[in-house]
């Protein structure tokens, strides 16, 4: 299957199909195990950082979450989550999740039945939470085959990357035609771009 689907890709985007034949091919995506409500700490933790500083933050506010008996890091207080480096602004924006969330880790399990646009809609209506965080939780966590993460910015420097400079259309990648693989166009640029492959 994942094969077939790197396959798919090539032949959507022939003018870097040797590039994409380069890049470890990427498993089939699968729901994570990980409870709902935690998927959106560690996603929210991670807006805006290098993934070794969100890893970082995220392995403290675990810690954390541990040592005071809590169901999840949603149910964190606001004075926890910045004594373990989370800005304000996202501390608050957990905090008014986890108000919502209430205790139960299987609060948010109806997500899983959702389209990736019903989800978006649902994680959009948290404060501090947009459209990068309904892509990453879509796509990491539940396991949606179809998203694209056009805000995030190292998907962004892949295009550039393999468009060249002056976005040349001849070499332009338009992500609606990966549909309805979309996300595993955004897994392959995060990967090559991460392995250094034909991305920079």
């Amino acid at each position: 299957m994942s094969l077939r689907i790197k396959r798919f890709l090539q032949s959507r985007y022939p003018q870097h199909s040797q590039v994409l034949g380069r890049i470890a091919t990427v498993p089939t995506l699968r729901r994570r195990d990980m409870p709902l409500p935690e998927a959106v700490v560690r996603v929210v933790t991670g807006q805006m950082l290098s993934s070794k500083a969100a890893q970082s933050i995220y392995e403290r506010v675990r810690l954390r979450t541990a040592d005071l008996g809590l169901p999840g890091a949603w149910q964190l207080d606001f004075e926890s989550l910045r004594a373990c480096g989370l800005s304000g602004s996202k501390a608050r924006t957990i905090c008014e999740f986890g108000k919502h969330v209430g205790a139960d880790p299987g609060a948010l399990d109806h997500w899983y039945a959702l389209s990736a646009v019903e989800l978006a809609a649902q994680i959009g209506s948290y404060k501090g939470m947009g459209a990068w965080t309904a892509s990453i939780v879509a796509l990491f966590y539940v396991g949606h085959e179809d998203v694209f993460p056009h805000a995030d910015g190292s998907i962004q420097r892949a295009l550039r990357c393999l468009e060249g400079k002056r976005r040349l259309k001849k070499l332009r990648i338009d992500p609606a035609l990966a549909a309805p693989y979309r996300s595993y166009l955004a897994m392959y640029l995060w990967r090559g771009l991460d392995a250094g492959v034909g991305l920079g």
